[in-house]
């Protein structure tokens, strides 16, 4: 295990491996709000990772991914392959890499150095386990059905909240399940972090959806 001080000497080495992943990316991201044109800054690389068959799945605090803007990115991104959830919580900015290598934050809530640069395998293993607990418990985003964000579902949802329809009227009118709404509605809280549907539209203003 090393550690790394240098932000050059961190993207470099990020740049390195980048182009040699052979079968996937873990990518966990802690607060926000982030700029739309930074995360652009490395479309070309992930599409083209994605299009050489590497799986790319990335886990975003809710705060990150809370304005339209941010979310129709990450919609469009899981559009050309990427699997994108959203989480209420994420404390360390990690990158698994082909379950070999693993770049941790030594900071909370930090995108910047120092990074720990984690090799050795039962460690990669850890923070492998740790992802996938994260994963299994966040919100997806996407456009299908199943997929509980995205840009248009968060507005079709936000809709519902203001109308103030019950879940079962929702479900109906959209042609989706009970089920489907609720789990939206949850998503939907969360990512404004809402504690009810009253706070979620005032929180839903704020952020610029509505």
């Amino acid at each position: 295990m090393s550690r790394v001080e240098d932000r050059g000497r961190l993207r470099d080495l990020l740049g390195r491996i980048a182009e040699n992943t052979r079968v996937e990316v873990l990518s966990a991201l802690p607060g926000g709000p982030y700029r739309v044109e930074s995360l652009r800054g490395s479309w070309d690389q992930d599409v083209g990772a994605l299009r050489r068959g590497v799986a790319l799945r990335a886990i975003y605090q809710a705060d990150a991914a809370r304005s339209p803007d941010v979310l129709r990115y990450l919609t469009d991104f899981a559009g050309q392959g990427a699997q994108v959830r959203v989480s209420g919580r994420v404390r360390h900015r990690t990158i698994i890499v082909d379950r070999e290598i693993a770049f941790v934050a030594v900071d909370e809530d930090s995108l910047t150095v120092p990074f720990l640069v984690v090799e050795e395998p039962a460690m990669v293993r850890s923070f492998q386990a740790q992802f996938a607990a994260m994963w299994k418990s966040a919100h997806s985003v996407g456009v299908g059905a199943e997929d509980s964000l995205g840009s248009e579902t968060v507005r079709e949802t936000l809709d519902i909240l203001k109308s103030g329809v019950t879940d079962e009227v929702a479900a109906r009118r959209l042609g989706v399940s009970v089920r489907t709404i609720r789990r939206r509605v949850a998503a939907v809280l969360e990512l404004l972090d809402a504690t009810s549907r009253f706070e979620a539209g005032v929180k839903a203003v704020e952020a610029g959806w509505l």
